[in-house]
C-alpha cells in the first residue's frame, strides 16, 4: 500500500511539473542548445531556453525562463524573467515591470534602468557595453579553486555527520546505488527535471513560494544524502578491501573535496554523483530495497 501511494505521489508530481514545459511546447517558444533566440515583444506565450541565450531587443510581454544561459533585455519588459546559472543584462534605459530572478548568476544594471518589480539575485552596476573577457585569469582560477575546496570541506563535514547520525540510511542508499547505477542515475536526472519545472513556476507566485521553499529544502537534503552515499561507494572502491562505513565515507568525501578544487569539471562531477545518489534514494524508497552490503 505504501509503495502504491509513493508511486501515485510521484505520478502527480510529474504531471504537475509537466504543465509548464508542455504549455511552452504547444503555446510558446522552446529553445534547446547553444546559440541565441530573439523574442518578439508582441508575443504573450512563455519562452523556455535550455543552454542558450535569449535576447529581448524591444522588450517582452511574456514569461522568460532560461537555464544555463544569459538574457539581454532592452525596452519594456512586461513580465517575469528567470535565469538559473545565467546572467541578466539590462541595457540602458530598459524598463522592467515584472520580477527578475537570477539563481547562481547575477543581474547587471546599466544606467537609466527602472525596475518596479521584485529583484532576486546579486545586483551589479554595468556600463551598458558588452562585457570584456577578464584578463586576470590566474587570480580567477585560484579564487575558483579556493571556493571549490571550501565547498568540498563543507561537504566533508556534512557527509560525516550524516554517516554518524543516519548510518542505516546511508548503507541502504549506497547499496542501491552500487547495485543499480543506471537506474539510480536515470531517477536522479528525472528528479532534477521535475524539480526545475515544478519549483520555478511555484516560486514565481506568492501562494506557491512556501511550497517552492519546502521542495527546495527537501531536494537539498536528498542530494546531501545522495552525495554521502556516493562517497561511500567511492571510498570502498578506493580501499579495494573491506572497510568500515565511516572510513569509506571519509575517504570518498576527501576525494570529492579534492575534486571540487578542479574548476568546472570537479563541481559538475560532484553534482552528477549527488544526483545519482538522490536517484538511488528514490529507487530504494519505491522498491523497499534492503542493503546488500553489511555494515562493517
Amino acid at each position: 500500500m505504501r509503495r502504491r501511494l509513493l508511486i501515485a505521489g510521484w505520478t502527480v508530481i510529474l504531471c504537475l511539473s509537466a504543465l509548464l514545459p508542455l504549455s511552452a511546447i504547444f503555446h510558446g517558444i522552446v529553445h534547446v542548445g547553444p546559440g541565441a533566440v530573439t523574442v518578439d515583444p508582441h508575443r504573450r506565450t512563455p519562452v523556455l531556453s535550455l543552454g542558450g541565450n535569449v535576447r529581448l531587443p524591444r522588450g517582452s510581454g511574456s514569461v522568460v525562463v532560461v537555464l544555463f544561459g544569459d538574457v539581454w533585455a532592452h525596452g519594456t519588459v512586461g513580465d517575469d524573467v528567470v535565469t538559473a546559472r545565467g546572467r541578466i543584462y539590462l541595457e540602458p534605459h530598459t524598463r522592467v515591470m515584472g520580477d527578475i530572478v537570477s539563481v547562481l548568476g547575477g543581474i547587471y544594471r546599466a544606467p537609466g534602468v527602472s525596475m518596479t518589480g521584485r529583484v532576486g539575485g546579486a545586483l551589479h552596476v554595468w556600463n551598458g557595453r558588452s562585457p570584456e573577457p577578464s584578463r586576470a585569469f590566474l587570480p580567477f582560477l585560484l579564487s575558483t579553486m579556493r571556493l571549490g575546496m571550501a565547498a568540498g570541506l563543507a561537504l566533508l563535514l556534512i557527509g560525516t555527520c550524516l554517516t554518524v547520525v543516519f548510518p542505516w540510511q546511508i548503507v541502504l542508499i549506497s547499496s542501491t546505488l552500487r547495485g543499480s547505477p543506471v537506474k539510480s542515475t536515470a531517477a536522479g536526472l528525472l528528479s532534477l527535471l521535475t524539480f526545475l519545472f515544478l519549483v520555478v513556476p511555484l516560486g514565481l507566485s506568492l501562494a506557491g513560494l512556501p511550497f517552492a521553499l519546502l521542495l527546495t529544502g527537501a531536494a537539498i537534503l536528498a542530494w546531501l544524502f545522495g552525495i554521502t552515499a556516493a562517497s561511500v561507494v567511492l571510498g570502498r572502491a578506493l580501499a579495494r578491501n573491506p572497510a568500515s562505513l565511516l572510513w569509506a565515507a571519509g575517504a570518498g568525501l576527501i576525494a570529492l573535496a579534492l575534486g571540487m578544487s578542479v574548476p568546472v569539471a570537479g563541481p559538475l562531477i560532484v553534482l552528477l554523483l549527488g544526483l545519482a545518489g538522490a536517484g538511488a534514494l528514490a529507487v530504494a524508497l519505491l522498491g523497499r530495497g534492503s542493503p546488500v552490503v553489511p555494515v562493517a
